[in-house]
Order: structure tokens, then sequence, then C-alpha cells
């Protein structure tokens, strides 16, 4: 099983980004676990397998669903 860590800012309101992302993750992806870490100073990142696929901070915008959805999926069909 896979696994797929969104850390969000929690006092920049990003919670609810973070629980739609996940719930995308989710209703796309059949073995994949997803959980929520609430961290700061505006951080939005996105983990596969404890690799690091999307940053807010390094991309200076926020990910599109499908853009993360098309990323898992090509590590997940590679692996």
């Amino acid at each position: 099983m896979h696994s797929v860590k969104i850390v969000y800012c929690r006092p920049c309101g990003y919670l609810d980004r973070a629980i739609n992302l996940a719930k995308d993750i989710l209703a796309y992806f059949e073995n994949i676990e997803v959980t929520l870490e609430q961290g700061k100073n505006g951080i939005f990142d996105i983990y596969l397998d404890g690799e690091l696929i999307f940053s807010r901070y390094q991309e200076k915008r926020f990910p599109e669903h499908e853009e993360i959805l098309k990323q898992i999926g090509k590590k997940v069909i590679a692996l």
C-alpha cells in the first residue's frame, strides 16, 4: 500500500484544501493511505511514500488536484 501525506498550514486556514485533496485521492485510488499533518509558515506540501511530489513554496501556487492525481498515478503504476 502506498501512502500520501499532505502537510498544510493550519494557521493559514489550508485545512479545507487538504481535506478536499485527500477526498479526491481516496476516491480515485484504492490502495492509497492519506494522512494530514498540521504545519505552519504557509506550507502545503504533498509526499508520496516519503518523497516530496509538490511544494507550494517551490511552485509558488497551490496544486491542481488533477496534476497531483496524475503524479500519484505515474508513481504507483511505475512501482
